[in-house]
């Protein structure tokens, strides 16, 4: 299963907020989308799945609802719970796009509750968890509906510095495993060391799509962001660090 944007168009009034977007998203893949607040990052995903009007193909909004939810799931930025579900009732609701055997969807929430470090939760309340705690019980939610594809908007957003790391390692090993991932990544530093690509956003357009040794240049960096920043590989994995802002 692979995601396809051809020429992918939104437009807010008479103005794109997305603009000519051409890229996929393949099995075995870990996307950083990345680029400054406004560069379209949300929007894309969301036209992507078929929740906003576009001009152009995507692919996954090409297909039925219920065939859309089994081939990928979406980690939206809301994080909102309103009701004293319990953490396992809310993961569980990750298999409702199958119609697969109670024993099999328990065994989906088990997996999920594992790799996310919940064991321990899913008897809590979800509305009475920390945001952080909640955050990783909706992305458990997403791992649940085991689907090929994942997306997910800015999923470390709110998490301390360890749940940061362990959650950008999840989403690594779901791609080593064969899934296609694509998350938006405000911390370059994040991205740079667990994306195995990077696609750089820049006024709805792409400014850049590949390695990212090879998007994270200082003259991009300095041009896109505003910034100058160190960036280098060492035996540990690649290191980015922001120094200052283009004055």
């Amino acid at each position: 299963m692979r995601l396809e944007l051809q020429d992918l168009t939104v437009l807010r009034g008479p103005c794109p907020v997305v603009e000519g977007v051409t890229l996929t998203l393949g099995p075995g893949e870990f996307v950083g989308l990345i680029g400054p607040n406004g560069a379209g990052k949300t929007t894309l995903m969301r036209a992507a799945l078929g929740l906003l009007p576009h001009r152009g193909h995507a692919s996954l909004a090409a297909l039925p609802a219920p065939a859309r939810a089994r081939a990928c799931a979406f980690l939206p930025q809301s994080r909102e719970v309103a009701w004293a579900i319990s953490v396992e009732a809310l993961v569980a609701l990750g298999r409702a796009p199958h119609r697969s055997a109670a024993a099999d969807d328990r065994a989906a929430v088990d997996r999920a509750l594992a790799r996310m470090g919940l064991d321990a939760y899913r008897n809590r309340a979800a509305n009475a968890l920390s945001g952080g705690e909640l955050a990783r019980v909706l992305m458990a939610r997403a791992l649940a509906q085991e689907t090929p594809l994942i997306l997910a908007d800015e999923p470390a957003a709110g998490l301390d510095p360890e749940n940061q790391i362990r959650a950008m390692e999840v989403f690594a090993a779901l791609a080593a495993e064969g899934r296609g991932v694509m998350a938006s990544v405000h911390d370059l530093g994040l991205a740079a060391r667990h994306c195995t690509r990077l696609v750089m956003l820049s006024r709805g357009r792409v400014a850049a799509d590949g390695p990212p040794a090879a998007v994270l240049t200082p003259d991009r960096l300095a041009e896109v962001f505003n910034i100058r920043a160190f960036h280098t590989d060492t035996p540990d994995g690649p290191v980015f660090q922001p120094l200052a802002v283009v004055r």
